[in-house]
């Protein structure tokens, strides 16, 4: 009985330093996030991170240790160090990063649940706090943090933004996953403008050293991609259902706030789909659940948002629509003529920021809303042609605040429409191989793309599309 006994303890013991040490040794570096959630009491543990703030008193050192892994109801893990322990610590200043080793302990204070009572600090970078731009109990404003783009990660309120934009991806993911997509990759260099827009990124011809004259890389003119849609038909046909998420590049001589050189596109295909109603029906399922995906799972992400005056007016409309009204291109046009300001539209003209805002505010009271059916003369050769052969099946997603959010269409499945239609444009030949699809048993496939960056601006009420993205590309800027 007393060896099963002892046995039975040592299996215990054993069990519980197992457990201690899983939750103090990881394969990664230890957070202080992981610290919170796994409360390893009266352990050693070591951390490296950004302090905060100092506070000198007379017996005790009071740092505030950050590491960006928590969410911002909880900041930072206060560090007590003893004077008498560390009577040689090193000068420390907010913003130096420091590695501490020490003792994890329950808080006195009740505004704070942990401590770590410190036995080593070890200073790994010192910080010149008087030019540090990122100063505590300072107003972080966003025009700041642009200023800073190498340091605005470093602030609460930028990491705010981007744990909504890494949730936004990874829930983007989770979507496709659970209605059985393909993820696909689709190539950031190509021979076409998928729009038709021009405003594309040429890649540079090089000096041949042995004929001294320009040569193309690749034997012809080639530019980065504004859409990856053409290559994606290709893996629709194939695999059915299929999107990518990459970045887009477009060549506009802006300084607009809603418009980016560089920006993340994500990108749908979907074979079978034939009535431009059902491609609306999926565009706007997918962005209603991902919306509430986001909206629950960073309570406080969004709470430290609207504390900084930062709230996005028009959330209820992504949240809790099951549909958002539908007009045609001409009633747009008829109520735009309607009007003082735009009485003058012209035929097959094209909507500008102010048509869509004017529509956006008047027509549907700020309510998102859809523009389908446009002329055929507005829109790229792929999209399918209604039967009245002077309109396209298309759509625009127009929301308040941003515009359009969102474009897409049916694709010209018909093997004869579209070379009449690369014939008018001159393009057959260039284009033989997205010819090929319709001419090898292709199927009928509809799609549309939503940039990463104005999503989120929809999202979340940001204003400007710069303080969304790590390091903005745009017309005269490119730094870091």
């Amino acid at each position: 009985m007393f060896h099963l006994s002892l046995i039975l303890n040592l299996r215990q013991l054993s069990r519980k330093i197992l457990y201690i040490s899983r939750l103090t040794h990881t394969i990664y570096p230890l957070t202080i996030r992981e610290i919170y959630d796994k409360k390893p009491l009266n352990q050693s543990i070591n951390l490296i991170g950004y302090l905060l703030n100092v506070r000198k008193l007379k017996t005790h050192y009071f740092l505030d240790l950050f590491d960006g892994s928590l969410t911002n109801n909880q900041k930072h893990l206060q560090v007590v160090a003893s004077l008498d322990k560390h009577p040689n610590l090193p000068h420390l200043t907010y913003g130096c990063s420091i590695n501490v080793q020490g003792k994890l302990i329950r808080s006195d204070h009740p505004k704070q649940e942990l401590e770590l009572q410190a036995d080593h600090i070890n200073l790994i970078n010192s910080c010149d706090a008087f030019n540090y731009p990122i100063k505590p109990k300072f107003e972080q404003t966003l025009l700041m943090l642009r200023q800073n783009e190498h340091l605005r990660l470093r602030s609460t309120f930028a990491q705010a933004i981007f744990r909504l934009r890494s949730q936004l991806m990874f829930s983007l993911y989770e979507y496709f996953f659970k209605h059985n997509f393909i993820h696909i990759q689709t190539p950031c260099l190509t021979q076409n403008d998928c729009e038709g827009g021009g405003e594309t990124f040429r890649i540079q011809p090089y000096q041949s050293q042995t004929t001294h004259t320009e040569k193309e890389y690749f034997n012809k003119q080639v530019y980065l991609t504004v859409s990856g849609q053409l290559h994606l038909e290709t893996a629709a046909n194939g695999f059915g259902r299929v999107y990518t998420l990459n970045p887009a590049f477009r060549a506009d001589k802006t300084l607009s706030r809603f418009h980016l050189a560089e920006f993340w596109m994500l990108e749908v295909e979907v074979a079978g789909l034939t009535k431009l109603d059902q491609l609306l029906d999926a565009y706007t399922d997918l962005v209603r659940t991902t919306t509430t995906e986001i909206y629950n799972k960073c309570p406080e992400e969004f709470k430290y948002l609207v504390n900084n005056n930062i709230q996005s007016t028009y959330i209820d409309q992504l949240l809790n629509q099951n549909d958002y009204p539908r007009i045609n291109y001409k009633e747009a046009v008829e109520y735009l003529r309607k009007s003082v300001d735009f009485h003058d539209f012209p035929d097959n003209g094209d909507f500008n920021r102010a048509h869509e805002n004017y529509l956006c505010q008047k027509l549907m009271n700020n309510q998102a809303f859809f523009i389908i059916n446009y002329p055929k003369t507005l829109k790229p050769f792929y999209m399918l042609m209604n039967d009245d052969d002077t309109t396209v099946a298309n759509f625009d997603f127009i929301f308040p605040s941003v515009g359009e959010l969102s474009g897409g269409s049916l694709r010209e499945h018909r093997y004869e429409n579209l070379k009449l239609r690369l014939d008018e444009l001159d393009i057959t030949r260039d284009l033989q191989w997205y010819l090929d699809l319709r001419g090898f048993g292709g199927m009928p496939t509809g799609g549309f793309g939503l940039g990463i960056e104005r999503f989120l601006m929809a999202i979340t009420g940001i204003d400007n599309v710069r303080d969304v993205v790590l390091f903005p590309r745009f017309y005269q800027h490119c730094d870091g």
